[in-house]
């Protein structure tokens, strides 16, 4: 027993002291995060630009300023142009297509391109470049550990309202109603008789769409109807709200976001989360 305690104390001592020499000795990785570092530096000094610095040695100059932009949320859809460059080389390596508008678009939280991180420093419509320290892995046109540059060339950050909002002006629509919560009514033919009572079975025709006008679901085409209770909780909030709305003989679009829709998780395969959606809806009988 004392044998095995002797070994035991003595690879705590030489480990205590391996430790303490490797202490003294600067990793390959961390001697090339300092040229990173000098490297990154050096390039903004050039150009008279003092950069911000950012976690894990990146950092980044704006170049073009809006204080009173909005900054992303979470489920926020960015629309982003780029391109990816060698620092040192100033090689480009990929970039969006501007000549086509066709833009980087994607959820703030979701997706995670490589400069994600520069999103949450940025406003909508500002511009900006970014330096990021290179690593151990190489690339086409980037070798290990050489920096690489990220400039912004556009950059537009638009929430859910937002979207509403432009999706309803492109189509030029008159909204009846708008709530608090992000409802918004849209009559297109008026119907007959009251409102129906809590309790009463509304059957309905409707058509669920993306705002892009993606139809995801609906009963339009087919004989049958849709049953929704007024007063229920069968359906998303958005949903029933605007059928309790609605008159006999009526037709409308409601619009609204996630929040009163299908939430963070979205359903299923076929809607995603943070989705604002438009259901076209005609009320054909109520019980």
């Amino acid at each position: 027993m004392r044998n095995l305690v002797k070994q035991f104390l003595a690879m705590v001592f030489v480990g205590s002291i391996l430790t303490s020499c490797l202490s003294n000795v600067e990793l390959a990785d961390e001697v090339k995060a300092k040229e990173n570092q000098t490297q990154i530096l050096s390039y903004f000094s050039k150009l008279n630009q003092t950069p911000i610095a950012m976690e894990d040695g990146a950092y980044y100059v704006l170049t073009k300023s809006n204080p009173s932009g909005e900054l992303a949320l979470r489920g926020d859809t960015l629309m982003i142009h780029y391109e990816l460059a060698n620092l040192v080389t100033g090689k480009i390596l990929d970039s969006t297509n501007r000549k086509t508008n066709t833009p980087l678009t994607y959820q703030y939280g979701f997706l995670n391109p490589i400069f994600t991180r520069l999103m949450a420093h940025l406003r909508d419509e500002e511009l900006a470049v970014m330096a990021l320290p290179g690593t151990s892995q190489s690339f086409e046109g980037l070798p290990a550990y050489t920096p690489l540059k990220v400039t912004i060339k556009s950059y537009a950050v638009r929430s859910q309202s937002d979207q509403i909002n432009a999706f309803i002006a492109k189509k030029g629509y008159k909204v009846t109603t708008s709530e608090t919560d992000g409802l918004r009514y849209i009559q297109l033919a008026p119907g007959t008789g009251d409102i129906p009572a809590t309790g009463k079975v509304v059957k309905l025709k409707y058509t669920g769409r993306f705002l892009n006008g993606f139809a995801f679901d609906g009963n339009m085409a087919r004989t049958d109807s849709f049953s929704v209770t007024v007063g229920g909780t069968q359906t998303v909030i958005g949903f029933q709200k605007g059928i309790e709305k609605m008159r006999l003989g009526e037709k409308a679009i409601v619009v609204f976001p996630s929040t009163i829709g299908y939430g963070e998780k979205g359903s299923g395969t076929s809607i995603p989360g943070f989705t604002p959606l438009m259901f076209e809806i005609y009320i054909a009988k109520i019980e």
